[in-house]
């Protein structure tokens, strides 16, 4: 019987191609996103879910907690250096320094930079620990090199000509360090959902020796990240007890930190990772229900095309159980024909994913979960779609079928009421999402930062050319293009942060940290930023043991007489020369901490430069500069306007992801609209055509069309708002300045949803409205 109505259903869909397509095309959408967005949550949440043994093993760190707050810090490296020699509870443990920062390679005219910025120092029981696969040599010839480098496939094949890499000498440039290496291995690409896809692998051992550190085993402020693999079935709470002891007593410390055991697998889950998690999910989610309200809306529609076999049918003594197995069967080859397509959009559109999500996505994730769970999703849906038409449309009387007497009943106008009111009312809240997050993005980057940050450029200095920077400054202000140079060791919204940590109690013994952010700079630091001055003025001539602080620093400390009192900081009492007004030091998710600011030209790291014209002619002045006064340093420079736009390219991709999603969401919404208004018209054709006998215009005929979408609109819109209301408010609470929520964005939403259903209706309705009433009235 099934294959049975397997055909049929198959004869209806290629003879009616207009409501076939419709429906099939927002079915189609609703699984792509689905699958789109669970292949995001797959990788987010996969991060070395494929290390062996990997649930028993774990980061190891400390916290030193005061209240809700808490310093973080690595552990010393003697403390767990070979683990397992002391505690038999352990398997094994690998201690690393790794780095994060841009890598330049040398080559015969200065130095190139790496795409891959991150880079580990290991010894041989990194490899034992974590997977990794040698294309050519091995850990026992690498580490018999003084100066080994382990470089990936993609690495050797892009900068040293694959194979022949093997080696090759080579030197690196990292956070204004020269390192000497020798390539003496190429493994596999790491695996992009790992916290330890490194494709630059030196040897802790000469990485200690260049820093002037040979004696770090021994040394307990030496601190580095930890790894532990613990036998099964223990509790890692006892084993960080058991190791807390340890650290107290051979690093002698006043105060026990709080040893934290992170599992690998969770590593990654942070809480904005978690967050965008749950977005994405919901989003995809919500397509999903969207698409599948839209066919089951399209096949009610069809479905009334059909009601008079339907009606033959039930004469004929067709039983209910019939008419759902021929739902399950429509379903069913809908849901086929729908998965087809959507598994070969995937697969078209797969490498375009890394521009809507952040980071990057694994090759080697597993796609047949994704597709298996598509599928499962699929056949899910088609028992839930044929149980509501099935609802709709199965409580039609036969004898009123044939009399062109259509009702879906109380229920089913319950049903399909409802239906088609959330379908409005989630593209309307996206349509809210999408326009408020633009607004917020517009917001924190056109918003004032409390300098100005028009035509500025950073350029790096490492510290053995500090010496040169007054004759680099000089040089460069003797040209017009250059208006101010300044120096400083943490340009204003950089990575850079140097901070005073200190712990505060309150009248009731409370202990809460505070934070001080600070930086050391040269006099021409507050002209070339244009900071403004709320108090006092610059630096003294003799400026040793005075600093200059911003108005929250004045506050947070309850200081009643800045010129007066003297405030500790490092240990060491300073007085206040100056009180700034605030300014944003870093991104406006963050609000602004006390700041303190040093006369200290030796402790500079960058050069900030104010200039005027052309921004090409400006590098290349800065270029010569440079490489004259600078021979140590490689050669790098960022425009302040570029360095505002990256901070908040998450943003930016997460508002790109919503519009997408918002359009999406509304063309499955106009397709359903479409169909909804070529079947009110079908039902309403000869009560148009004796209408419009009567003398009807055509605009009253489209009002009566169109009046029961607007109210459903308008019903939409009314549970929509509150909806929008709450998701921004709750996406607003990661930024510490955010913008207004104000009402002109749910109107806007409003109006735009109310305009996109009635242009979609209207254009079905007035060619309804238009017929000649003789074709609808010459069988009557």
């Amino acid at each position: 019987m099934i294959k049975y109505f397997l055909k049929l259903e198959w004869r209806n869909l290629t003879r009616n191609k207009y409501i076939s397509i419709l429906k099939i095309t927002g079915f189609v959408i609703g699984l792509w996103v689905f699958m789109v967005t669970g292949y995001y949550v797959l990788h987010e949440s996969g991060f070395d879910h494929f290390q062996k043994n990997a649930e028993n093993k774990y980061l190891l760190d400390a916290r030193d907690q005061f209240g809700e707050m808490y310093f973080s810090f690595s552990l010393p490296y003697p403390l767990t250096d070979s683990l397992q020699n002391r505690y038999p509870e352990v398997v094994q443990s690998t201690s690393f320094e790794m780095r994060e920062n841009a890598i330049f390679i040398g080559n015969d005219d200065g130095f190139i930079k790496s795409d891959k910025s991150k880079m580990a120092f290991v010894e041989e029981s990194f490899f034992d620990f974590f997977e990794s696969d040698f294309i050519i040599g091995s850990v026992q010839s690498s580490f018999s090199n003084p100066n080994p480098l382990i470089v990936s496939e993609d690495v050797a094949n892009k900068y040293f000509n694959g194979a022949n890499a093997i080696g090759k000498p080579v030197r690196i440039s990292l956070e204004d360090n020269i390192y000497d290496f020798v390539v003496t291995a190429i493994i596999q690409n790491p695996a992009d959902n790992s916290n330890v896809n490194f494709h630059w692998i030196g040897s802790l051992q000469q990485f200690m020796k260049t820093a002037g550190k040979t004696n770090y085993a021994s040394d307990w402020d030496f601190k580095c990240k930890s790894y532990v693999q613990l036998k099964k079935g223990i509790a890692p709470n006892d084993f960080t007890k058991k190791l807390t002891d340890e650290y107290v007593t051979h690093a002698k410390l006043e105060r026990a930190p709080t040893l934290i055991s992170t599992p690998l697998t969770k590593i990654h889950l942070t809480s904005d990772v978690q967050r965008r998690i749950r977005i994405f999910s919901a989003l995809g989610i919500l397509i999903l229900i969207i698409s599948i309200v839209n066919y089951v809306l399209l096949s009610t529609v069809e479905k009334t095309q059909q009601m008079r076999y339907l009606g033959i049918e039930k004469i004929s003594g067709a039983r209910r159980s019939d008419f759902f197995q021929k739902n399950i069967a429509s379903v069913l080859l809908y849901s086929i024909v729908s998965f087809l397509i959507t598994v070969g959009l995937f697969v078209l559109s797969k490498p375009y994913f890394k521009n809507f999500f952040e980071g990057s996505f694994s090759s080697d994730l597993n796609v047949t979960t994704i597709v298996l769970t598509l599928l499962a999703t699929v056949f899910s849906i088609v028992f839930l779609s044929a149980f509501i038409n099935q609802i709709i449309n199965g409580s039609q009387k036969p004898l009123d079928i044939l009399k062109n007497k259509f009702s879906k009943g109380i229920t089913g106008k319950i049903i399909f009421n409802s239906l088609l009111t959330f379908q409005l009312a989630a593209f309307i809240t996206l349509i809210s999402c999408s326009v408020f997050v633009q607004k917020q993005l517009s917001f924190m980057q056109k918003s004032k930062l409390g300098f100005n940050q028009e035509s500025l450029i950073t350029v790096k200095i490492a510290p053995e050319d500090i010496k040169n920077y007054p004759t680099f400054k000089n040089e460069l202000l003797r040209n017009s293009s250059i208006l101010d140079v300044s120096g400083t060791s943490a340009p204003p919204l950089s990575d850079r942060r140097n901070i005073f940590g200190f712990v505060s109690k309150d009248s009731l013994g409370n202990e809460t940290i505070k934070v001080v952010d600070y930086v050391s700079v040269d006099r021409d630091f507050f002209k070339t930023l244009e900071l403004k001055f709320k108090e006092g003025t610059t630096f003294p001539e003799f400026a040793e043991g005075y600093c200059v602080v911003n108005q929250t620093f004045i506050e947070e400390r309850e200081i009643k007489d800045p010129w007066g009192e003297s405030v500790e900081l490092g240990g060491n009492k300073y007085k206040i020369c100056g009180i700034m007004e605030d300014f944003h030091s870093q991104s406006m998710r963050s609000k602004i901490e006390p700041f303190v600011v040093f006369l200290d030209p030796g402790q500079i790291t960058h050069s900030i430069l104010r200039f005027k014209g052309s921004p090409l002619e400006t590098v290349a002045l800065l270029k010569n500069a440079a490489n004259q006064y600078f021979p140590n340093t490689v050669f790098e420079y960022e425009f302040m306007d570029t360095k505002i736009k990256s901070l908040y390219k998450t943003e930016a991709r997460f508002g790109n992801t919503i519009k997408i999603l918002t359009f999406l969401s509304v063309l499955i919404a106009v397709l359903g609209l479409l169909g909804l208004a070529y079947f009110s018209s079908l039902v309403k054709i000869k009560e148009i055509g004796i209408r419009k006998v009567n003398g009807a215009r055509i605009s009253e005929i489209l009002a009566m069309l169109n009046k029961d979408f607007v109210k459903w609109v308008v019903i939409a819109f009314v549970i929509a708002t509150p909806i929008a209301y709450f998701a921004m408010t709750k996406w607003l609470e990661s930024f510490a300045y955010k913008t207004s929520l104000s009402w002109w964005i749910f109107a806007l939403a409003g109006v735009l949803a109310l305009g996109i259903a009635l242009l979609t209706v209207s254009w079905q309705s007035w060619k309804a409205a238009a017929r000649n009433p003789v074709e609808a009235l010459r069988y009557e």
